[in-house]
């Protein structure tokens, strides 16, 4: 699919300023408004939407952490214990992807972030899940790390919907602390899973620059409004924004395989088969 200026590009441009705003507003890539977009919006493959969201992403997420950074401040001892295994995470998840429906994954993704919003919506005061230092803590960010960036690769999405959450009820850092951080990890773990689907064909170009057009002013602007809320309101935000996306997703992955099964047993060939 490559849009041309026109209806199709203000499209594109309108999936980049939802994207853009979602991802500086909770501090994640943002892919998960924009996947839905690029393949029901804009007609694109489920696995090249992944590829393509995660170009837009790194620009999106960028811009946003440089926000962050300034009115905030980053956490950067925090963003070094996600990195490495958030990298590795995203590699593993871009070639994984290529051989796993796109649409189970979509599901998993779907109940996991569901559940992450409830959480923080239902119990915002309780304390961290872990209380750990030292290796221990290294460790716990890790495997954060590697779940995002998994995450990242395998959905073209930033990965923060797992990064946020889990920073703020397993580590527990402040809110903005873990939406900056989250951001800055998000850049690195969508240039690894988007060169991983640029070798397998799986990105459009066109579509993209069109996206990133919007993306990364509106990521700003997000960015800007998230350094004026409270901790607290800015929890709430994410967590029913979490709890919208989850419900979104898993509804339409499941819809979506309904549909194919249907499709498929209408074939001939399975008719036969199944007589």
């Amino acid at each position: 699919m490559t849009p041309a200026p026109g209806r199709s590009g203000l499209l594109a441009a309108a999936t980049g300023a939802g994207g853009g705003f979602f991802s500086g507003l909770t501090g994640v890539g943002g892919g998960a408004i924009m996947v839905p977009l690029m393949t029901g919006v804009l007609r694109m493959r489920q696995h090249t939407a992944h590829g393509t969201s995660l170009v837009v992403i790194i620009f999106a997420a960028g811009a946003s952490a440089a926000v962050y950074g300034l009115r905030e401040g980053i956490a950067w001892a925090l963003v070094a214990s996600l990195l490495p295994a958030s990298v590795a995470g995203a590699y593993t998840g871009a070639r994984v992807v290529q051989h796993v429906p796109a649409m189970r994954l979509r599901q998993v993704f779907g109940v996991f972030v569901l559940l992450l919003g409830l959480r923080l919506l239902l119990f915002p005061g309780i304390e961290p899940l872990l209380a750990v230092s030292g290796v221990r803590e290294v460790l716990a960010s890790a495997a954060i790390g590697f779940a995002g960036g998994f995450l990242s690769g395998a959905l073209g999405v930033g990965g923060g919907a797992i990064f946020v959450p889990a920073l703020v009820l397993i580590l527990g850092a402040g809110q903005h602390e873990a939406q900056g951080a989250s951001l800055c990890v998000i850049v690195a773990a969508a240039l690894v899973g988007a060169a991983t689907h640029r070798r397998h064909g799986s990105i459009d170009m066109h579509v993209a620059r069109w996206v990133a057009m919007t993306a990364v002013p509106a990521g700003m602007f997000g960015a800007w409004v998230a350094s004026g809320l409270h901790a607290a309101t800015l929890q709430r935000v994410f967590a029913a924004v979490a709890v919208a996306v989850g419900i979104q997703v898993l509804t339409t992955a499941t819809l979506t395989l309904r549909r194919e099964r249907r499709e498929a047993l209408a074939l001939p060939g399975a008719v036969e088969g199944a007589a």
